[in-house]
């Protein structure tokens, strides 16, 4: 089996990798020429990696057939404030764009990593879920099956260092002075990474089973651990776990515009497919904080 992984080099789109390659998949590496590959250094050797440029997606197609599946993990969150343009440029023109390549490459599932939030949140949201439309269209016209998943808040080893939980365990493991939060009132569905590859791997294998049973070629998923928790609680149970002696300043800190404050999967529909979450958040923590105590020298660097 061949599958084609967008944002490869990312923190979910570089797990997805190893795990496809563990299967025995051909796995192709979409990245951007800019990307920072050192997830995949030690498997560059098992993996086609491919950069994107104004060519290769239409080369893929033309080379790569069949690809029977096609994961979409690559976004734009707009955390460096890029333009709106940008940010719509990648999370929806590009994103459409890959899935044409997907149509032309005969792809038989197509998974796209979507969003919990909702499309007023931010303009990151919005254009998820404006992809999330046109996928739709695209599948009720027979073109392939697909299945687009409503993330929750994933988090796990050798996450990016601006994504939340990362940011307080740097921090707590750093031991700094004290930690500007806001009050912490917004509850949070947290997933672990291991948690989020076995729920796509099962929706990749049973993709086209989904679409032969129901008839329905779209199939939206929610992927969460099915409960919320404060970010204050989260925040102390990592000080906690840490045994830090950061000061966790709580409420120093005004909630975003348009502040999300309460997002929790509902897993009715995943879990008939035989999903459960098996990791609790402390487990996950644990896990977590131990690969970032045994890369200290990384903490240190990235302290704020």
């Amino acid at each position: 089996m061949r599958t084609l992984i967008s944002g490869a080099s990312g923190f979910l789109g570089s797990h997805l990798v190893r795990r496809f390659i563990a299967e025995g998949w051909e796995v192709i590496a979409l990245v951007r020429p800019q990307s920072d590959c050192r997830r995949l250094l030690d498997i560059r050797s098992l993996v086609n990696i491919v950069p994107v440029t104004p060519n290769s997606l239409s080369e893929i197609a033309a080379s790569w057939q069949p690809i029977q599946v096609v994961i979409h993990t690559a976004t734009n969150y707009g955390r460096a404030k890029q333009p709106w343009s940008e940010i719509l440029e990648t999370n929806l023109v590009f994103s459409l764009r890959i899935a044409e390549t997907a149509i032309q490459a005969s792809c038989e599932c197509f998974v796209n990593i979507g969003t919990s939030l909702p499309p007023e949140v931010s303009p990151y949201a919005l254009s998820k879920h404006q992809f999330s439309e046109w996928l739709q269209v695209l599948a009720n016209q027979g073109q392939m099956c697909s299945i687009d998943v409503a993330l929750e808040t994933i988090y796990g080893e050798d996450d990016d260092l601006d994504k939340f939980i990362t940011h307080i365990i740097v921090a707590c493991l750093n031991n700094i002075e004290h930690l500007p939060l806001t009050l912490g009132e917004q509850k949070r569905d947290f997933i672990y990474i291991e948690d989020v590859v076995e729920a796509l791997v099962m929706l990749v294998k049973r993709g086209t089973d989904i679409k032969s049973s129901t008839g329905i070629a779209y199939q939206r998923y929610s992927v969460g651990s099915g409960t919320a928790i404060t970010i204050r609680e989260i925040a102390e149970l990592i000080q906690r776990l840490t045994g830090s002696n950061t000061r966790l300043a709580f409420g120093a800190l005004p909630y975003r515009p348009h502040e999300v404050m309460f997002s929790q999967a509902d897993l009715t529909k995943i879990r008939a497919l035989g999903w459960t979450p098996r990791y609790s958040l402390e487990d996950g923590l644990k896990r977590t904080i131990a690969w970032w105590q045994t890369h200290l020298e990384n903490v240190r660097q990235c302290a704020g």
